[in-house]
């Protein structure tokens, strides 16, 4: 028979199982308390949140934009902000989306408000590169219906929303109703926030910043609500970008006047004879006619007019003239409002 071994007693068992489940606990709560910082070194390690901004943004950081929808007067707070970038924006205006990227989206936050009489007011604020990026969102979107407003100069209003610009800022204020309270809120709220927003700098003296070609189109006959900017693929020629657009009524007939500015004289002098060769591919036929600016290509096709040329670093012309008289006309006035205009940088 083999050496008879010890059985260990039920009391043993149990002061081991003790023992062992209190290194256990040991072990954990020395790990806690060297994981766990001092609420002294948490707030010195923490970085100071930025002055005026509100929590929520894309990808976690809080954008800019954000910190102009805290408190407003006149208004509650409904929602949270949020926020969005370029990867983001088409989550929250998928189809749309294309329009504020084109124009150099940057990022865009947005907020729900309460009026006073109850009403929700959505607001939207879009950051763009540059200003003109800026209104060509607003102005490729025009609402039908509009009528001009006095928070900025190509700013408009429907019956239930406001929409302007500030600098390289694009707002919009969208109301769930459209009675005449809500119309004096939305103004109101606007104009509030309008002020809030930074804008253009002071222009130094000796150099007074680019020209806006918006000022440039003859006024006769020109409708200020018509002023739009293509920031691609302008009257369909694939490539052909940041393009104003005014629309005439003119006793010759209708016609719509364009101009895009460029960086040197040679761009602005391609661009053209690109827009020139588009024309004749979709039907038109070169023509002449006495009183085109110097350089310009008159085409023609079905009662439809175009005059394309280059002055300096802008491509300037006529698009969809009803009438030859019509396209010459407008041309004409156009050329003369750029008379020593060289360049617009």
């Amino acid at each position: 028979m083999g050496p008879k071994r010890s059985r260990i007693g039920r009391g043993e068992r149990t002061a081991a199982w003790t023992v062992l489940a209190l290194l256990v606990a040991a072990a954990v709560w020395i790990g806690l308390a060297q994981s766990r910082l001092s609420p002294a070194v948490a707030v010195a390690l923490a970085p100071p949140r930025p002055v005026g901004t509100v929590a929520g943004a894309a990808g976690g950081r809080v954008l800019a934009t954000a910190g102009y929808l805290g408190d407003l007067p006149g208004a509650v707070p409904a929602t949270p902000v949020a926020s969005y970038d370029p990867d983001t924006l088409s989550d929250r205006i998928d189809g749309k989306a294309e329009l504020y990227l084109a124009a150099g989206f940057k990022e865009m936050s947005t907020r729900a408000y309460r009026l006073a009489g109850g009403a929700r007011v959505d607001a939207w604020i879009y950051a763009q590169t540059s200003p003109s990026g800026a209104f060509a969102v607003l102005s490729g979107q025009r609402r039908a219906g509009a009528r001009p407003s006095p928070l900025s100069p190509d700013a408009y209003a429907t019956e239930n929303a406001v929409y302007f610009t500030k600098g390289n800022l694009y707002v919009e204020l969208v109301a769930d109703r459209d009675d005449a309270a809500t119309g004096q809120g939305l103004a109101a709220l606007g104009a509030a926030l309008a002020a809030a927003l930074p804008g253009d700098g002071p222009a130094v003296a000796g150099h007074p910043g680019p020209v806006d070609e918006k000022t440039l189109f003859p006024k006769d006959g020109l409708d200020l609500q018509s002023i739009r900017l293509a920031a691609s693929d302008a009257m369909g020629l694939a490539g052909f970008s940041n393009v104003y657009t005014a629309e005439y009524a003119l006793p010759q007939g209708a016609a719509t006047a364009f101009l895009a500015r460029r960086a040197t004289p040679a761009e602005a002098a391609r661009d053209a004879k690109t827009f020139a060769g588009f024309i004749a591919q979709n039907g038109y036929v070169p023509e002449t006619a006495p009183g085109l600016p110097d350089g310009a290509t008159l085409l023609v096709a079905d009662g439809s007019y175009e005059i394309v040329w280059a002055k300096g670093t802008l491509v300037a012309g006529v698009h969809d003239a009803v009438s030859r008289e019509a396209a010459l006309a407008l041309a004409t006035r156009l050329a003369a409002s750029l008379p020593d205009f060289k360049d617009v940088k």
